[in-house]
């Protein structure tokens, strides 16, 4: 099956229309919880962030960057790496987000293994949702395809979406199952 044949299976979409307004809307929402979130772990942490092509990729790593940051208060080093196609609106945003997310696993002591991933994605949608952010709204759907889609991409298909601004949008558009296949299928034809 081609990605082409996709429309075969499609059990349907996710919602009525969304208009691009709608959606641009809750990607800038999206945007200012991450930024606001990130903004608030600097100034409880003592440290920031900084985007590197050479930013800590094992956890073991993660873990002593962050022990340097804590003790010397310099930027915590965040991968500047696949951020040109994200669901946020910029690059700058999603090393804010990036932020967010490894000082996480480093507080919560959760690894890079795939069921700590998916706890850490969990955690990351409830905090959303104490901020507002319900399941059904736009925010959640696009969180939820960044974090939980993204782990269950990395778990069956051994990598990430090549495009995450077009996953997040198509789990969307089409539902959060079938935007994954979707993304399956591509990496796969």
């Amino acid at each position: 099956m081609t990605t082409a044949d996709l429309e075969v299976v499609t059990l349907g979409v996710q919602s009525d229309y969304i208009s691009t307004e709608q959606i641009d809307q809750a990607r800038r929402s999206l945007t200012r919880w991450v930024c606001t979130t990130a903004k608030a772990i600097a100034r409880e942490c003592g440290f920031a962030w900084t985007p590197q092509p050479d930013a800590p990729s094992t956890y073991p790593d993660l873990c002593a960057a962050h022990a340097r940051s804590v003790e010397s208060g310099e930027s915590l080093p965040v991968s500047s790496e696949n951020s040109a196609s994200v669901i946020l609106t910029s690059p700058d945003a999603n090393f804010a987000w990036r932020f967010v997310h490894d000082v996480t696993h480093v507080e919560r002591g959760l690894s890079f293994s795939l069921p700590d991933e998916y706890e850490l994605a969990l955690w990351h949608l409830s905090e959303l949702e104490r901020e507002g952010f319900g399941p059904h709204s736009l925010e959640y759907a696009f969180l939820k395809a960044d974090t939980l889609g993204q782990v269950i991409i990395n778990a069956v298909a051994r990598r990430f979406p090549a495009d995450q601004e077009l996953f997040d949008l198509e789990c969307q558009r089409y539902g959060f199952e079938q935007g994954i296949l979707r993304e399956i299928r591509r990496g796969s034809s």
